[in-house]
């Protein structure tokens, strides 16, 4: 009888290596969600966002995915009140482009909403969580907006970048 013995131990090598490649597999997407910050579930820590536009609390997955567009559409009298800085060299770090001068008028006052977290000093800020001790309260000349991306970078770094890329400070 020359057969090989052993036909039963190849089906379970073959599953032994599918197991180890999907388990390959997770590790490797993990460790790639972990390195990209990619979050699958939002931290209900935080349940509203205050809105520096329309002064309103606005639930953070409304933030998120939809209130800012609206909210532009509905508030663009207000918006224009913030100078948009076509002569500034640094721009959005989302969409590219222009950044205003975000001041510090509200429609009504409201905590929380006048302060702000640069994203070049600090760029690895979660947006599900809030970090009080890295806000800066806004001064009507230190803080750089885009609205429609919620980016922003203070007035140290946008002068650093003027002065590093045009030798001029604005």
């Amino acid at each position: 009888g020359g057969g090989s013995g052993n036909g039963g131990d190849d089906g379970g090598m073959g599953l032994l290596i599918i197991l180890g490649i999907c388990f390959c597999f997770v590790v490797v997407f993990v460790f790639v969600c972990y390195c990209l910050r990619i979050k699958f579930v939002i931290d209900e820590s935080i349940a509203w966002i205050p809105c520096y536009l329309c002064c309103e609390k606005i639930s953070f997955s409304s933030w998120l995915f939809s209130h800012r567009a609206s909210c532009l559409e509905r508030h663009k009298a207000v918006l224009m009140i913030h100078p948009l800085e076509h002569k500034v060299v640094t721009r959005c770090g989302k969409c590219s482009g222009f950044l205003r001068r975000w001041t510090s008028y509200r429609i009504k006052r409201m905590e929380g909403n006048n302060t702000f977290i640069c994203e070049v000093c600090h760029p690895a800020t979660d947006p599900c969580k809030r970090y009080s001790d890295l806000e800066v309260i806004n001064t009507d000349i230190n803080r750089f907006n885009c609205f429609t991306c919620d980016y922003d970078v203070c007035g140290k770094c946008v002068h650093k970048k003027e002065e590093r890329e045009t030798g001029h400070i604005v």
